[in-house]
């Protein structure tokens, strides 16, 4: 059951990244570098590939993720998904 969620999950993200300009999806509300808090500029999206283990296989499908640029400091970072773990 949660494996279907995480599918369905995904394409929301998908499509919630795919969107132009301020409507693109954004995780984080503070920037790391300087505190200050959200709306950032976007600045780019890249595709990405992700693996999870569904029973004995491995499912591979792509995600998109959004870069965006600080309007306090100007760094950029990629914003990741909850459902994106670091392995």
């Amino acid at each position: 059951m949660r494996i279907v969620n995480l599918a369905e999950e995904i394409q929301r993200h998908n499509d919630g990244v795919r969107k132009k300009s301020q409507d693109r999806i954004c995780y984080r509300t503070v920037c790391a570098a300087c505190g200050k808090h959200a709306p950032f500029a976007p600045h780019e999206i890249r595709r990405r590939k992700l693996r999870y283990i569904v029973d004995n296989g491995v499912v591979c499908c792509v995600i998109w993720l959004a870069r965006w640029r600080c309007r306090g400091c100007g760094r950029r970072f990629t914003d990741y998904p909850d459902f994106r773990l670091a392995v």
